[in-house]
């Protein structure tokens, strides 16, 4: 009966009793704290008056409009490579959002768990303009600088192994690092994330026309936010959080059309849509109309994507593989 009892208790109560630690220790301090990348145009960067800007950004930024009602409330915490994960598991970060590939050997030996597909890119190569003309073969046998720890320097034995050539990894602690020493000379080419590649050339101090993106893309990196293994219930409102982002753009339920609503209340399926992430606010420790606010805050997924990385962003990529499903892309949102 007791047990019984307790179980009606935690079903009526506004915030759930299985409400995990990240969540209670947020809704202490009134601050979401984000793990993101150092400088990198189009997902995490910030300017002389120390605002940041970017695609993990905002995710972080619609995190905080869900859970504590505002997206101001979040510090970022610029992360090397090297501190990402332990940064995350000594819970000095609540939620790394940080151009983070998921792999299946990352959550199985690191204690991480990654919420979903944020964006989806491929490793590529940049090299100088002047060799770009030799092609992935003119890399045979030469120096490639690469980021230790990262998925990059597995992929690079199966790209050798694939096309009959032998490269020579040089690993770095960092980006910086790693684009430093191809800059200098030291190194024939850069391999990483091909957006990561683009916003390198973007910044090249001789200018983008100095460095060329050799075409093809080596692998699929499925860039995902982090938590921490040991709390299901924050994994889940971070699912919840994405998933709302991509429900959004599959609906057409844009910033503007939402604060229109308030105006004029949704009706059909963005009403259902509403309704149905409301039921489920207690049960994923938010309040109601948390969805709402998270849309307010940084758009639908496609609003976002395509000022940070697409057509209004820096970078100016194309969609490809981010496009929502229904339109051949590999972006979904999981059913609420």
């Amino acid at each position: 009966m007791r047990i019984f009892i307790f179980a009606i208790i935690c079903l009526f109560q506004a915030m759930p009793c299985w409400a995990g630690e990240t969540l209670n220790s947020i809704l202490a301090r009134k601050t979401i704290r984000c793990g993101v990348s150092p400088d990198i145009p189009g997902f995490a960067l910030h300017d002389a008056q120390g605002q940041w800007s970017g695609m993990d950004v905002d995710f972080c930024r619609a995190l905080a409009a869900a859970v504590l009602k505002t997206p101001d409330k979040v510090s970022f915490l610029p992360l090397p490579t090297r501190a990402r994960f332990s940064s995350l598991l000594s819970k000095e970060i609540d939620l790394l959002s940080r151009n983070t590939s998921q792999t299946i050997g990352r959550e199985s030996q690191l204690g991480v768990l990654f919420a979903g597909p944020l964006f989806i890119t491929g490793q590529a190569f940049l090299v100088r303009s002047e060799d770009a003309g030799k092609g992935l073969k003119g890399l045979d046998n030469a120096t490639i600088a690469v980021i230790k720890g990262s998925t990059h320097v597995h992929n690079l034995e199966y790209v050798a192994a694939k096309n009959n050539l032998r490269f020579r990894p040089v690993l770095f602690d960092g980006l910086e690092l790693a684009t430093r020493a191809f800059l200098d000379g030291q190194c024939a080419a850069l391999t990483n994330d091909a957006t990561v590649l683009a916003a390198v050339r973007l910044l090249a101090p001789k200018g983008e026309q100095s460095l060329t993106l050799l075409p093809g893309l080596h692998s699929r990196e499925i860039i995902s936010p982090v938590v921490r293994q040991d709390d299901i219930p924050w994994l889940l409102t971070v699912k919840a959080v994405l998933s709302a982002l991509v429900t959004a753009e599959e609906l057409g339920l844009t910033a503007a059309t939402l604060q229109a609503a308030s105006i004029t209340p949704a009706t059909g399926d963005i009403r259902v849509f509403l309704d149905r992430t409301d039921a489920l606010a207690a049960s994923l420790g938010l309040t109601p109309g948390w969805a709402g606010r998270a849309i307010a805050a940084v758009g639908n997924y496609g609003e976002m994507l395509e000022r940070n990385l697409g057509k209004n962003g820096p970078l100016k990529l194309e969609r490809g593989p981010n496009r929502l499903v229904r339109d051949g892309g590999m972006i979904y949102a999981v059913p609420f």
